[in-house]
């Protein structure tokens, strides 16, 4: 009996794991391309079902840092972020909203 618990607990630490690859290359590839990244958390992984947006399967909120180098008197600055992500049932990231923390 304890056997399907175990099963099911890996799949979903395994699709967690999955998005946060998903989310971490979106964020280095596609949104701060070439800044410093540092994740500080990553969120539980959420179905979700949206009227508007039927394709949407999954969301995860991920909260990272990224150093920014001040023009003006050349220091690197870090600003915390916090992301929602939306996705597809394969993990694809359909959109990604955003609010500065700090």
């Amino acid at each position: 009996m304890l056997f399907p618990l175990l099963v099911n607990g890996q799949i979903n630490r395994s699709a967690r794991e999955f998005a946060g690859e998903q989310v971490q290359e979106y964020i280095k590839t596609k949104l701060f391309k070439g800044s410093s990244y540092k994740p500080v958390s990553l969120g539980e992984l959420k179905p979700v079902q949206e009227k508007r947006n039927p394709e949407i399967a999954w969301t995860i909120e991920h909260t990272f840092e990224i150093k920014e180098h001040s023009v003006s008197d050349q220091k690197a600055v870090s600003k915390t972020f916090r992301f929602q992500f939306y996705m597809d049932e394969k993990m694809k990231i359909l959109r990604a909203e955003t609010y500065l923390v700090n």
